[in-house]
C-alpha cells in the first residue's frame, strides 16, 4: 500500500499544473529531449537526475494546445481533489482532442490506477509507451500494477526498464533488488 502511495505522490508532484513551451517544433523537442535523457541515463546522484527530470517533465507537459494544456490542468487538480468522474471526463476529452499527447494517456493511465481498475490503466500506459518508449513514471506505474497482481517476473522486468532509462529512481532500485530475489533466487 505505502509503494503504491508513493509512486503516485511523486507523479502527481512532479507533474507541472502551469505548463510552458518547451520546444519550437517537433524535430527540436525530440532532440532535446534525446539530450535530456542521455543527461538522465548519465545522473550521478539524485539531485542531478531530479534537474533533469524537471526539464523532461516540462517537456511532456507542453501540448502545444492552450485548450488541452487547459484541460490538463484543471484534469490534474480535479484527480487531486479525489473528483475522479471529473478528472475522467477531462482526461478524455484531451485524448479525443489529442491523440498523440502522451501525458494524456499516463494521467487517465493514473486515474484508472486509482479507482483499481487495472485493466484499463495498462492499457493506457502502452497508448503513453507507444507515444513515449522513455516515460520512465509509465513504466514504474506499469511495475507497481504488475507487482501488486502477483506478476513478479513482469513487474521485476520493467523496474529493470525504468532504471535503465532512470538509474536514480531509489524506489525501482529497491523493488529489483526485492523482486530479483523471488524471481531470479538467491546466487550461491
Amino acid at each position: 500500500m505505502f509503494r503504491r502511495f508513493a509512486w503516485l505522490g511523486a507523479l502527481l508532484l512532479a507533474a507541472p499544473l502551469f505548463l510552458s513551451p518547451a520546444a519550437a517544433n517537433d524535430d527540436a523537442r525530440a532532440a532535446q529531449l534525446d539530450g535530456l535523457f542521455d543527461a538522465l541515463a548519465a545522473s550521478e546522484s539524485a539531485e542531478e537526475a531530479a534537474a533533469v527530470e524537471a526539464q523532461i517533465w516540462r517537456i511532456w507537459a507542453y501540448s502545444g494546445s492552450p485548450t488541452v494544456d487547459l484541460l490538463m490542468q484543471r484534469g490534474l487538480e480535479a484527480m487531486a481533489s479525489q473528483e475522479y468522474a471529473v478528472a475522467l471526463d477531462l482526461f478524455s476529452t484531451v485524448i479525443d482532442l489529442a491523440p498523440d499527447y502522451a501525458e494524456a494517456w499516463s494521467k487517465r493511465a493514473t486515474l484508472f490506477y486509482l479507482i483499481d481498475d487495472y485493466e484499463a490503466a495498462i492499457a493506457d500506459v502502452t497508448q503513453t509507451l507507444v507515444r513515449e518508449p522513455r516515460h520512465w513514471a509509465a513504466l514504474m506505474g506499469l511495475a507497481v500494477m504488475f507487482e501488486d497482481m502477483g506478476e513478479d517476473e513482469r513487474a521485476l522486468s520493467a523496474y529493470r526498464t525504468t532504471l535503465q532509462i532512470n538509474p536514480q529512481l531509489e524506489t525501482a532500485r529497491e523493488a529489483v533488488e526485492r523482486l530479483s530475489v523471488a524471481v531470479d533466487g538467491r546466487r550461491i
